[in-house]
């Protein structure tokens, strides 16, 4: 089921984030957290990925509602 935006990973408003042959790596602070998670921790997004609520949606200029969606899940 979709949900809100909690974060975002990468975009033209995110700095401190590098890419490298398809690679994105970066930190994620609480003070990243938007909407719903919005004054919230790290730990409570971690409980969302545990409880199974957590999904990236990669956006493109092709297809800006979204090109590829994966759900994120607890090993």
């Amino acid at each position: 089921m979709n949900g809100p935006v909690v974060v975002t990973l990468f975009g033209p408003n995110k700095f401190g984030i590098s890419v490298r042959r398809g690679i994105v790596r970066g930190v994620l602070t609480a003070a990243d957290l938007t909407g719903s998670l919005a004054g919230l921790t790290i730990a409570d997004l971690i409980t969302e990925f545990n409880n199974g609520n957590a999904y990236v949606n990669v956006h493109t200029v092709q297809n800006p509602n979204g090109e590829i969606r994966g759900q994120i899940k607890r090993a």
